[in-house]
């Protein structure tokens, strides 16, 4: 198997976005719901409607014991993805389903396999110079987090990892790459 990466470029992230939105509203919810919560695939494919929806409108957080970690909050970039999917979604008078089920039957989740041929696809009609995977979109969440500021310890946490350098490792981070701490408090 390939070493993957995160996806370091915003313009690699909107060419694989739109190249799943062109596919389906499923597969588009998938990589929006990866880059933005940094679930693992286990958790993503158990989520049901229940999951992220109530009395209509999409939570604010999934539970802790949905995640295995922490509370996961829903962005707004989530929530208009769900309520996309939702709209299109034929579901009859059903509110309890698996949110990445089959084509065949919403009480099924795709598989592992199935995301893997998705992204894949995906990756190729954007025509990507890097291979992706499921492990890219979770690890191009931390990758971006901790460029914009969010400390470690918050993805260390979120990822489940027991030390914060197994966290940089999974996103890419080298230590020539952390920038030196300089707090000057100056009282």
């Amino acid at each position: 198997m390939n070493y993957v990466g995160p996806i370091h470029s915003k313009t690699n992230i909107s060419k694989l976005k739109k190249a799943l939105l062109n596919r389906s509203e499923r597969d588009y919810l998938l990589m929006v719901v990866s880059l933005n919560t940094g679930l693992r695939l286990a958790s993503l494919l158990r989520l049901t409607y229940a999951d992220v929806m109530k009395d209509g409108l999409v939570k604010d957080y999934l539970d802790s014991s949905i995640t295995g970690t922490t509370g996961i909050y829903l962005n707004s970039s989530v929530k208009r993805a769900l309520k996309l999917y939702i709209s299109h979604t034929s579901t009859s008078t059903s509110t309890n389903f698996f949110i990445f089920h089959t084509r065949k039957s919403i009480e099924r989740p795709i598989t592992r396999q199935q995301v893997h041929r998705i992204l894949s696809r995906a990756a190729n009609e954007a025509l990507l110079d890097q291979p992706i995977s499921y492990h890219s979109l979770r690890k191009t969440f931390g990758y971006h987090a901790y460029q914009q500021g969010v400390a470690v310890s918050l993805i260390q946490k979120i990822y489940g990892h027991a030390t914060r350098n197994e966290t940089l490792k999974y996103i890419g981070i080298k230590s020539e790459d952390i920038p030196k701490l300089k707090i000057d408090v100056n009282l």
